[in-house]
């Protein structure tokens, strides 16, 4: 195992890949010595050379940016790091993760890495070390350089792959598809990139979008190399095309997305192992904030699922995740140290060995150097203008006086003066009260310094003229609207105003004099009492003053009504009794059924039964005595009570029985008298007590009736 081992040592030493790997790291010795050039090297006045929260206005603007607010005020020892340092393959950005931020021209970056992770099927643990860097070409354009030198695999459960013990690849892994020996050690691949910016923070868009396209090219690509001897790798070029999006969080950091497509093609190896290679969608998303200055935080989540035609590794297809986070050190403002952790977990769960999952990431970083804030040019000389809101008042008004300076957005300081009245200053604004001026032109004077010497005036003139006297004005209203009975509150409402804001008193006065009385006289609202009143229109006038004796008048016409009658009682039927009898029959039960159903409709109405009863009502026969004649009309009244309460249910004090002997012979009338009326009929009452009502006939039972006899069966 030795031998083979450094067999492979010696090889990738004697090769081209070893002179390749030679050059490339000339070009990174080159890059971090341009580096250093550029962080010695003063800045040139007037000349971008910051990328990111570095810019710094000449001039302060109206609102500035967090970005470049937080450059202008911090002091010249604040530690402030590049944060356009390089990523695992050299462009801006985390580990894994790129920023969608591009260089400007002639800002480069670059990272060198050492990696860590685990992939399945086949247990294999990578160990990479990554080598890139970046070159900005113009403020939308970056070209990269990548390259993986060294590679090292170590193969902790070859019973899970088919090529080293049967030499198909039936079972692989994607990465590595040749791997078939426990220790593998090699080159891996070198790549050439471009990244194209479409949208960038430094130019104002809210986030930062850019697309990149990748190609990766392998060291070992014949058969002899890439699949007997290194094995490290696939044999094929390989294509990706990224889509990248950052946000600043101002304070808390910067976090991008990135998300592409990945060609992977086919593993021929000179047409002696023929292996497509199914594509794969790649995702990426990390977040940097800041710790303290000089230490940063790194979350990143990321990943890849294949996708399309091609050979299925195992079943089901593994989709690889890794979490990192760890730190990122700057001793200086252009290099970071890096240090995380990598977990690796597996999509596939097929293995019954697991791969231990932690990794590690460890490297440097290299972006441009930030520079320092320029100290403000002097502010020029401002110019001033004053303009008021209105430029003649009456005498008590406000007038309202500001200003237009130029340039815009310095910090200024204001001083404002009048020929006459009280006047607030509020910056560039003032305020002038003319109350107590007299009559006449007045003139406001503003004064705008820019503390450096730099000042200018501006003036505006006020007219105060004799205030127009205007009468007071009312518009007056009654509640309600429609006609009231007697006894009734009538309610005079007033709107009333003095244009001028002068006081106001108030008078009411009622026509006529008899509607009614006030309870007051002096106030917007007042209330009538109609108790008493007699019914027609009434009106309520109103005189409103002001402290001038300027008046306004304004009325409201009410009206009063006639109460209407009061209730009646009336008769509502008329019961038919043969002559000395006091029996209620068929008829007058009827009547008495229409009399119920009239006091079941009013719950508040009462009935009155006078039953007349005369001495001769059957002819020629002995008159009746005055007793038995009273009795005879009583009982006609009670037996009628009786059947009204008994049969169909009326309260007994609902109903009120009289008896008169003076005329109509043989007959009772019924009364219903509503709620408030009183019965003023004939008739005299009793004390029904005495009488007793006819007993309700018993009910005969129905007689039983005898069967026949059976006839006799034969």
């Amino acid at each position: 195992m030795r031998s083979m081992e450094a067999n492979k040592l010696r090889g990738f030493r004697h090769g081209r890949l070893w002179r390749a790997t030679r050059i490339a790291g000339v070009v990174l010795c080159g890059l971090t010595g341009s580096l250093l050039l550029a962080a010695t090297a003063p800045t040139v006045p007037g000349k971008k050379t910051t990328k990111k929260k570095a810019a710094v206005a000449a001039t302060a603007p109206a609102a500035p940016a967090p970005q470049a607010a937080a450059a202008a005020t911090a002091a010249p020892s604040e530690f402030r790091s590049s944060q356009m340092q390089g990523s695992l393959i050299g462009t801006p950005g985390l580990w894994n993760t790129q920023f969608a931020e591009t260089l400007l021209p002639g800002q480069a970056s670059a990272g060198v890495y050492l990696e860590r992770y685990a992939r399945d099927p086949g247990g294999l643990v990578f160990t990479d070390m990554h080598e890139g860097w970046t070159v900005g070409v113009t403020k939308w354009l970056e070209l990269s350089f990548d390259t993986t030198p060294y590679r090292r695999i170590r193969l902790t459960h070859p019973e899970e792959l088919t090529f080293a013990r049967t030499g198909t690849l039936s079972s692989y892994n994607p990465v590595a598809p040749f791997a078939r020996n426990p220790l593998l050690v090699g080159p891996v691949d070198w790549g050439l990139g471009a990244t194209i910016g479409l949208a960038s923070q430094d130019r104002g868009a809210p986030v930062g979008v850019a697309v990149q396209f990748q190609e990766h090219f392998p060291y070992n690509a014949d058969y002899s190399h890439g699949v007997n001897y290194y094995g490290v790798s696939t044999t094929e070029p390989r294509f990706n095309v990224n889509f990248l999006v950052d946000k600043w969080l101002g304070s808390a950091g910067e976090m991008a997305f990135n998300a592409g497509y990945q060609h992977n093609g086919t593993a021929d190896a000179g047409g002696r192992v023929n292996l497509p290679l199914r594509d794969q969608f790649n995702y990426q998303f990390g977040e940097i904030f800041p710790f303290y200055g000089r230490l940063q935080g790194i979350v990143e989540l990321g990943g890849s699922v294949p996708f399309g035609a091609g050979a299925m590794s195992v079943s089901p297809t593994p989709a690889p995740l890794d979490v990192n986070f760890g730190v990122r050190i700057n001793p200086i403002s252009w290099m970071g140290v890096n240090a995380g952790y990598r977990l690796s977990a597996h999509a596939s769960d097929s293995h019954s060995i697991e791969t231990n999952p932690s990794g590690f990431v460890f490297g440097l970083s290299f972006g441009p150097p930030p520079a320092q804030p320029l100290p403000p040019p002097p502010p020029p000389t401002p110019s001033l203008a004053c303009q008021v809101d209105q430029a003649a008042v009456t005498q008590g008004a406000t007038v309202h006086v500001s200003s237009t300076v130029s340039p815009e957005g310095l910090p200024y300081t204001y001083s404002w003066t009048t020929t006459g009245g009280q006047l607030t200053s509020n910056q560039a604004s003032a305020t002038l009260d003319t109350a107590g001026l007299a009559p006449g032109m007045y003139t406001i004077t503003g004064r705008v310094d820019n503390g450096s010497g730099g000042t200018a005036d501006c003036t505006a003139n006020v007219e105060v003229r004799e205030p127009v006297r205007n009468p007071p004005t009312a518009a007056c209203s009654v509640e309600p609207t429609t006609p009231v009975l007697p006894g009734a509150a009538l309610t005079f409402s007033a709107q009333a105003s003095s244009p001028d804001n002068r006081p106001l008193t108030y008078a009411w006065t009622i026509e006529p004099a008899s509607a009614g009385h006030l309870d007051t006289t002096t106030q917007a609202t007042a209330h009538l009492d109609t108790t008493g009143a007699t019914p027609g229109p009434v009106s309520g006038t109103l005189t409103v003053t002001d402290d001038r004796g300027l008046t306004a008048t304004c009325s409201a016409q009410g009206v009063i009504e006639a109460p209407p009658p009061p209730p009646q009682a009336a008769l509502a039927t008329t019961l038919q009794f043969k002559p000395n009898s006091s029996r209620v029959d068929n008829a007058a039960k009827a009547a008495l059924d229409d009399v119920a159903l009239r006091l079941q409709q009013d719950a508040n109405a009462h009935a009155v039964i006078v039953g007349f009863a005369t001495s001769n009502e059957v002819a020629r026969r002995r008159a009746l005595t005055p007793a038995a004649t009273e009795r005879l009309a009583e009982q006609r009244a009670v037996n009628a009570k009786a059947y009204l309460v008994s049969e169909k249910g009326i309260a007994a004090d609902r109903v009120e029985v009289r008896q008169s002997t003076d005329s109509s012979p043989h007959q009772a009338e019924v009364w219903v008298v509503p709620q408030g009326a009183s019965y003023t009929g004939s008739g005299q009452t009793f004390d029904e007590n005495a009488l007793r009502a006819p007993a309700r006939p018993a009910r005969r039972a129905p007689r039983r009736r005898t069967p026949p006899a059976a006839a006799p069966q034969q």
